[in-house]
């Protein structure tokens, strides 16, 4: 090559995998397979839960292949509201239920389990009972929620360190107030992400699976978190990177059976 010469530049074009749109789609795929692939005798009967749903997408693609008892819970009405509309565009919503349910709270989800029995004779009058339930990233926003919450308290006990109590005693008071964020039917202050495996636990037939995807918690540590109602099952692979010599993957797909 001659002095001077322009050197040529690798055309670099942008790579799908690292978007989050291809993992979204990615895991979402591999979610619904792994359902087919382990209760493809069951469709008419398997009862699949969807925690967190969105705007629906996972139950959309089962009701596609042929699962017949669908049903997808969200904390937002507005999600519930989108994910109904959707289903009917797609005259599926003969097929799958979507409800307003705040499922990290005890009351709540147990009369709204027991509103679920298919009748006084199929379910003696007991709250049903889910053989699959699926969660897409809704552990992760719960677990974000939690954090948010331990850091505003955090800042508001250094807030308040600062102020002085005898002078400042109404300013403090709203310090706290507005600092510390709580989320409904939180009476008992119980942690929103430890309340999750326990409440999850009381919804699943004895015999039936968890597969949650996270981006945010590795495989060890879902299984530890998990642990005290649920025992670690198998997982769904994906691709893997190597960085500074360690190896790991971006995204985390487990599936629990109950204690």
């Amino acid at each position: 090559m001659s002095d001077g010469a322009p050197i040529p530049q690798p055309d670099f074009k942008p790579s799908k995998l690292g978007t989050k749109d291809y993992w979204d789609k990615d895991s979402a795929v591999k979610m619904v397979d792994w359902v087919e692939e382990h209760y493809e005798d069951e469709k008419e009967t398997c009862a699949i839960l969807d925690l967190g749903c969105g705007n629906g997408h996972l139950l959309l693609d089962l009701a596609e292949l042929g699962f017949e008892d669908l049903t997808g819970i969200d904390y937002s009405p507005a999600a519930i509201e989108l994910a109904r509309a959707v289903a009917e565009d797609k005259e599926v919503d003969h097929i799958i239920k979507y409800e307003a349910v705040d499922f990290l709270a005890e009351k709540e989800t147990l009369e709204w389990c027991t509103q679920q029995a298919v009748s006084a004779t199929d379910g003696h009058g007991e709250p049903k009972k889910f053989m699959v339930m699926l969660d897409k990233g809704t552990y992760d926003a719960i677990s974000l929620h939690q954090k948010n919450k331990a850091d505003a308290a955090a800042a508001a006990a250094v807030a308040n360190a600062n102020v002085d109590a005898e002078e400042n005693e109404e300013e403090e008071e709203t310090v706290v107030k507005d600092s510390v964020v709580l989320a409904e039917n939180d009476d008992n202050m119980e942690e929103l992400a430890d309340r999750y495996p326990k409440r999850v636990a009381s919804m699943m037939h004895d015999d039936g699976r968890l597969l949650i995807t996270s981006c945010n918690w590795t495989q060890p540590e879902l299984i530890q978190r998990f642990s005290q109602y649920f025992e670690y099952d198998s997982h769904l692979k994906y691709p893997t990177f190597t960085f500074g010599g360690v190896k790991g993957q971006t995204i985390s797909s487990v599936v629990f059976r109950k204690k």
